[in-house]
């Protein structure tokens, strides 16, 4: 189902709480979709764990019966939704699922002996069709600012970062899993090649995380496994300018954790391109500081 093994110290996303120190905080956030008849393609105000946002003919559903079973295993036994962009002719039909808008505050760097480390992990299949230069639009996949998912750019590279991105819109053409990273202060970014190629019809197992230690030394870590052709890919990347981690994105505002699956915001088109989703989740670990409150800004 999930990456790695029952290890306080591995990367996995398990259970609900590991840690035995009073001053971390240790949560992790799963869904397996296993409710969703019709997926409700609204944000809850009441403070639902996830929720999903569709806006200009872009649809979310369940997963047909073929795809769920391509899925496989304890997960795939239970459900799968897809996201799609839509039929409707426009450039900005987008789909997106993930957490509640701000459940992460901030990116604390912690005092020696506390650890602050955010960790998504999801399993996705492409559909018979992915985005191209001649339907543009892209996938992302991570951490990002809530207030701009609704919005192509910045918008669609949900904020700061870092995140999983495939994106074709005529200037950028990524042929492969790219890592992400902007900042939402400044618009600028910075990319790197996981060298994973993004084919149709293939089941990806995607994990990534950001921390920061002591010093303030940020590290993301990413893995990919290929679940169709049993290939893996690991490894860890940075952005060309470290300021990239630091946007207002990270400020105690806060962060959410999703998928969008988006048109390009350039070119209209009518044709719908399906991203299908078996699982998301998300761990968070991180001091306990005053910014973390209970039904408060």
């Amino acid at each position: 189902m999930a990456y790695g093994v029952n290890n306080i110290n591995d990367q996995t996303i398990f259970a609900a709480s590991q840690t035995k120190n009073p001053n971390q905080l240790d949560l992790v956030m799963f869904t397996d979709f296993v409710q969703e008849t019709t997926p409700t393609a609204t944000f809850l105000s009441e403070g639902s764990a996830f929720g999903s946002l569709t806006t200009l003919g872009g649809a979310i559903n369940n997963a047909s019966s073929t795809i769920i079973s391509r899925f496989g295993g304890f997960t795939g036994s239970s459900s799968a939704i897809s996201l799609s962009t839509g039929t409707t002719n426009n450039a900005t039909g987008l789909a997106y699922v993930g957490t509640h808008s701000y459940v992460m505050p901030g990116l604390p760097t912690p005092t020696a002996g506390l650890i602050t480390k955010y960790e998504f992990e999801t399993t996705i299949a492409t559909d018979t069709a992915i985005h191209t230069n001649a339907v543009r639009g892209g996938y992302f996949m991570g951490f990002g600012d809530p207030g701009l998912y609704g919005t192509y750019g910045a918008g669609n590279n949900m904020g700061n970062g870092p995140v999983f991105r495939y994106i074709c819109d005529g200037t950028t053409t990524d042929t492969n899993w790219m890592i992400y990273w902007i900042s939402p202060s400044t618009g600028l970014g910075s990319s790197f090649d996981t060298g994973v190629t993004v084919s149709t019809s293939t089941i990806y197992r995607m994990y990534l995380s950001v921390e920061i230690n002591s010093a303030g030394t940020f590290t993301t870590t990413y893995k990919i496994k290929n679940l169709t052709t049993g290939t893996n890919t690991e490894g860890t990347a940075s952005p060309s300018d470290v300021a990239h981690y630091s946007g207002s994105g990270w400020s105690p505002h806060g962060m959410c954790a999703g998928i969008n699956n988006c048109k390009s915001g350039i070119t209209a088109t009518t044709t719908s391109i399906i991203l299908n989703i078996d699982y998301l989740g998300l761990r968070i670990r991180r001091p306990i500081t005053r910014e973390i409150l209970i039904g408060g800004n």
